[in-house]
């Protein structure tokens, strides 16, 4: 009788195939290398091809729960935005977000409102303990522990909703790691979180100073920027040693890249994100056939890794990374009060483009999302431009399925 058994390297080629893996290594290979990618494939722990193979989610899907009551803070300048709405206390609503949260990743499956731990398993399918799960936070514009900047950053009751279904699932807290790895997890957000037996990776505020000397191979991110001239980028060593990865951006503009959402949220999981600011600008001559953010995600531990994105529109920015919240014209001169959920990093960022789009107009420049149709060409997920005002929301997206839910 025939055996039907796959050895490791037959098997990651199948997997990969489906995927559009190896996009890198394969370009690699096209610029002149002679080597079979394959028979150097370091043992990386592959949650997301198994995810996107099998779960309902499936590439090109992107919720979007929009929950006006989430917010009761009105753009007060005196008064942090971040803190958890309590009697005399204006900020973010915790029931609301857990509320927000449970019907994103329930409905990413199909699954009964009450299902939530078991829409976290589906998204953790062989956790045990001892195995992390990293959450990739925004915290670009805290710059010490006492930060009490206005500009926009991380929350803490998003991360709270997260981790409170994870705990659902089943996964331990020492198992959970928060990290931004060039930033400081300041007094504030620590003060608002609900479960404090999670580690914390950051510049040394709480728990665990980042470090970046991992002797992984793929540890060194690859580039491969026409001309040569790739920058040097290390991953930090939270996100290596992760098992599955949840990525947080914030729905923000940026001056440089024309938006900053969930590929360059990654710039906080490396040492050196100035390195690969030329190869992401709107400016760069050629933007539209490289960008740094593809190669960057295309790392084994960001691609195979990423189990789900949660992009933060409870208030976002609708002028750049380190300007305050502001009102959105959009969503009637309020905050957008929005989480969305995704299995596909493309199309998460997509739909967040191009709501930025509708609300900035002219200010967004036109090639903002020239990585997301490199990144949809390298496999990496669905990629397509479209209006979600459009009503039915969403109807103007052909390949990519947008579905609005008001709670």
């Amino acid at each position: 009788m025939p055996s039907h058994s796959l050895n490791r390297r037959q098997f990651l080629k199948s997997l990969l195939a489906l995927t559009a893996g190896g996009a890198a290594s394969l370009r690699h290979l096209r610029q002149g290398g002679a080597q079979d990618p394959f028979e150097t494939l370091p043992a990386v722990y592959l949650p997301m091809v198994a995810n996107r193979a099998s779960n309902a989610g499936g590439l090109g899907k992107v919720l979007h729960i929009y929950a006006p009551q989430v917010t009761d803070w009105y753009f007060e300048g005196d008064t942090y935005y971040g803190r958890t709405q309590a009697p005399g206390v204006t900020g973010v609503s915790q029931p609301v977000v857990d509320a927000m949260l449970d019907r994103g990743v329930t409905q990413l499956f199909g699954l009964p409102a009450a299902a939530v731990g078991e829409a976290w398993r589906r998204l953790t399918p062989d956790y045990v303990p001892g195995k992390r799960v990293a959450i990739k936070i925004n915290l670009n514009n805290s710059f010490d522990c006492d930060s009490d900047t206005t500009a926009i950053d991380a929350i803490a009751q998003p991360v709270n909703g997260v981790v409170r279904g994870l705990l659902q699932r089943g996964v331990r807290q020492e198992d959970i790691i928060v990290y931004d790895a060039i930033r400081f997890f300041s007094e504030r957000v620590y003060q608002e979180l609900a479960y404090k037996g999670i580690q914390i990776h950051d510049r040394g505020c709480y728990g665990i100073t980042a470090s970046f000397s991992s002797s992984d191979p793929n540890a060194q991110v690859q580039f491969f920027p026409p001309g040569g001239g790739a920058p040097s980028v290390r991953l930090c060593d939270a996100l290596i040693e992760a098992q599955y990865l949840i990525n947080m951006p914030i729905m923000k503009g940026h001056p440089i890249a024309g938006v900053t959402l969930g590929f360059k949220n990654h710039f906080g999981s490396t040492n050196n994100p100035s390195g690969m600011h030329d190869y992401v600008s709107t400016s760069y001559s050629l933007i539209d056939q490289y960008d740094a953010l593809v190669d960057l995600f295309s790392n084994p531990h960001i691609r195979y890794k990423t189990v789900l994105t949660i992009g933060d529109g409870i208030y976002g920015s609708r002028r750049y990374q380190d300007t305050p919240p502001q009102p959105w014209t959009t969503f009637g001169e309020a905050s957008p009060c929005s989480l969305f959920f995704s299995t596909d990093p493309v199309a998460i960022d997509c739909v967040m483009h191009d709501l930025l789009k509708a609300e900035r107009g002219g200010s967004q420049p036109g090639v903002s999302n020239s990585y997301l149709e490199l990144a949809g060409n390298a496999g990496l997920g669905i990629y397509e431009a479209g209006d979600p005002w459009q009503t039915p929301y969403g109807s103007n997206y052909r390949k990519i399925v947008y579905q609005r839910i008001d709670l």
